[in-house]
């Protein structure tokens, strides 16, 4: 089994923590932004990671990765109930926290660091940034200078506000059971623990920058009123996740 990632993706780290909650053996395969995307594109047809390798077989997409691991390895860790209803709802409920994570928390993550980026830029290797020798010297000027551009008002507005909302809701939900649909883990619970990547970085094997591990966006690693998931977030790494 491999594992294509670029090491600072949400849907990358999504996609990881759901071989390590099958507590599958893998080969992490590190890919970088620009002229190296094309690695991924020759391998899969897309440029998207995570893309897994399996026994001659390629999947993209963190959700059909889920699906098929479901499928190849049904005697593992289970991501889906059987019952027909609440399969449909904790499908409904991760691609909901695909929709919402996967475009608002990055952009929240990168405007609360606003005043920070020249200190969490040097933290990037030229590896992490794909701006090495291997990348043209087009896009290294472009990737740099887009580091530099601040989040418009009103994006970084409607990101903060449908991540907190989220949040809350999620909160809300783990006051009354140990996951989010029950006292089992399942595929909505995976999908909130990977793609609150940004919002604090896990404590974990395989993060690209270990000088990263423990750092949240104050505004929700922090706050009382979301401390219900992050604690949770932080056990799941901790009890379930290699």
């Amino acid at each position: 089994m491999k594992l294509h990632r670029f090491p600072l993706s949400h849907f990358s780290e999504k996609g990881r923590v759901l071989l390590d909650f099958k507590e599958l053996d893998y080969e992490l395969v590190e890919r970088q932004l620009g002229l190296p995307q094309l690695g991924v594109y020759r391998l899969s047809g897309q440029r998207k990671v995570p893309v897994i390798e399996h026994e001659g077989r390629v999947i993209a997409d963190s959700t059909r990765i889920g699906l098929y691991l479901e499928e190849r390895f049904p005697d593992r860790r289970r991501l889906l109930p059987e019952d027909t209803n609440r399969r449909r709802e904790v499908l409904e409920l991760e691609n909901r926290i695909d929709h919402v994570f996967g475009g608002a928390a990055p952009v929240a993550w990168f405007d609360a660091i606003s005043g920070e980026r020249d200190a969490v830029a040097r933290l990037f290797d030229v590896e992490v940034y794909g701006v090495g020798a291997r990348s043209s010297r087009v896009w290294a000027m472009a990737a740099q200078a887009a580091w530099k551009l601040p989040v418009p008002r009103h994006l970084a507005e409607r990101a903060h506000r449908s991540t907190r909302k989220l949040l809350e809701e999620l909160c809300h939900r783990l006051d009354d059971s140990s996951y989010l649909f029950g006292d089992e883990p399942t595929l909505a619970d995976v999908a909130a623990v990977g793609l609150t990547f940004h919002l604090e970085f896990p404590h974990s094997r395989d993060l690209r920058i270990p000088a990263l591990a423990g750092v949240g966006v104050p505004e929700y690693a922090e706050d009382e009123k979301l401390a219900r998931f992050f604690e949770w977030r932080r056990a799941f790494y901790r009890d379930l996740l290699r």
